[in-house]
């Protein structure tokens, strides 16, 4: 439970703040931030979680980037004019105007926040930090609150916060190079699937801090990047219907009276009866989901260490893309990696987003640590498939992408093709030619060469060569 004396010191410490906004909602995102950040462990002021969260998302009109008329107890601030110099100076830069433009969720601010912070963070000045709590997301705290900060910065001692400000004056340079350490494709790239609502727990917020700091996401976001303009064209199926919900597709020769179009009443009234008892009265069709083509598409991502590399770059980048065709098509994908183990599965629902609801920064991040035992996953892919078939109540497609070496018994593999159709992507050595027990219980068999991984061109258009492949097959 939020302490009131602890809320209303962060709010009084807004006194050294270098922005202000108009619009409540605007500080009740800073709250939220505040909160995120304090859940993972770092307990830092809240006003510069305020400044620099409202730098990256506020519209210039919608902010005021200037020194507050309030004075702390502790001491006159020495700082104040170069705080807000380096404000405005950050303000201006590439990576927060990028950042404004892509208009983040408050998940994701807050995990830029904590990288751009983490470095200062761990400088901080010794003794005991003033107590932290968390905000209650209400917009009342930050009303009026221009006329309260006088008299709350009043009843409490700010001399931490005053040092602080001093020290990230000071210790500005590390700040800005966090700031320019940023992967703006990784930002484009969470911009464009949305951070999901899996995110909100601790493991997902870490997984998202992960991807901005992990070169090899970086690897990832970048061939993502350039498959993903070649699927955005898809359209999911639809067809027609004569009930009244959803937009309108067309005209139709039958329907209910209330969607017949209105020049048909124009006619003369025998003229009239006499279309309508022959069908030739037109209607308006409505749009519909064609449900008889319902499909369910399951991704399996080989994460053990013989992914690693370009191997895990193509895996991870086919699979993102493949997602993103299939949402868009718009049929249900589940997605899940393993190594010995199946670890857990996320499914992606084309009504949950432009992600599905699945966790992108995990797809980008996750790492196996189990070795591998692949007759041991196929058998727990094989009683997966069954539950999906029972649950969904149709034969699902599994795509298995694995490198060269992914052996599993003949009969686990003959019981794995009984309950799905098998699509394999298979990632090659230097040398040799796919030697796997089981290949006559795929369905599709794709081979990409180490000459293909390793060139930018030949390896994005091996994948959407898959991609396309697979849409056909299962369209």
């Amino acid at each position: 439970m939020a302490n009131p004396n602890a809320t209303e010191r962060q709010l009084g410490g807004l006194a050294l703040s270098g922005v202000q906004v108009q619009r409540p909602m605007l500080g009740v995102r800073a709250f939220h931030w505040h909160n995120t950040i304090l859940k993972l462990g770092m307990s830092l002021p809240f006003w510069v979680v305020h400044d620099l969260g409202l730098l990256m998302i506020a519209e210039d009109n919608e902010l005021l980037i200037a020194t507050r008329s309030a004075v702390t107890s502790a001491r006159p601030d020495p700082v104040g004019d170069r705080y807000v110099a380096q404000l405005r100076e950050l303000r201006e830069s590439e990576v927060f105007g990028a950042i404004r433009r892509w208009k983040p969720g408050d998940d994701l601010v807050a995990m830029i926040l904590l990288r751009v912070l983490s470095p200062l963070y761990e400088q901080r000045l010794g003794g005991a930090a003033p107590e932290q709590t968390s905000f209650h997301l209400n917009p009342k705290h930050y009303e009026q609150l221009p006329e309260r900060l006088t008299k709350l910065a009043s009843r409490f001692d700010y001399s931490f916060d005053v040092g602080f400000r001093q020290l990230l004056v000071n210790r500005w340079i590390s700040v800005v190079i966090a700031v320019e350490q940023i992967d703006l494709d990784t930002l484009q790239l969470l911009g464009l699937f949305g951070v999901s609502e899996a995110v909100s727990g601790g493991t997902g917020l870490l997984d998202l801090f992960e991807v901005l700091q992990q070169p090899e996401a970086n690897d990832i976001v970048n061939f993502s990047l350039d498959l993903l303009p070649s699927v955005l064209e898809t359209k999911r199926t639809s067809g027609q219907q004569s009930f009244a919900v959803d937009g309108f597709a067309g005209l139709t020769r039958q329907g209910a009276v209330d969607s017949m179009v209105f020049s048909e009443l124009a006619f003369d009234e025998d003229l009239f009866v006499r279309r309508y008892l022959e069908r030739e009265v037109f209607y308006y069709a409505r749009e519909r989901q064609n449900d008889e083509h319902h499909r369910v598409h399951y991704i399996a991502v080989d994460a053990s260490a013989s992914m690693r590399g370009q191997r895990n770059v193509f895996a991870r980048g086919l699979a993102l893309t493949l997602l993103k065709k299939l949402l868009l098509s718009g049929d249900e994908v589940y997605i899940r990696f393993f190594d010995s183990h199946l670890y857990e599965v996320m499914k992606g629902d084309p009504s949950r987003g432009p992600s599905g609801g699945v966790d992108i920064a995990r797809l980008l991040s996750f790492r196996g640590e189990r070795g591998r035992n692949y007759a041991r996953v196929g058998s727990l892919l094989t009683d997966e498939m069954r539950r999906v078939s029972d649950r969904e109540g149709v034969r699902p497609t599994l795509y298995l992408i694995t490198h060269a070496e992914c052996h599993m018994p003949v009969e686990v593999a003959v019981g794995l093709a009984n309950e799905a159709r098998l699509y394999g992507v298979f990632m090659m050595p230097s040398q040799g030619e796919l030697d796997i027990e089981y290949v006559e219980c795929l369905d599709t068999v794709q081979i990409v060469n180490e000459a293909q991984l390793f060139n930018r061109g030949s390896r994005a258009a091996r994948a959407l060569s898959i991609v396309d492949d697979a849409a056909s097959v299962t369209g």
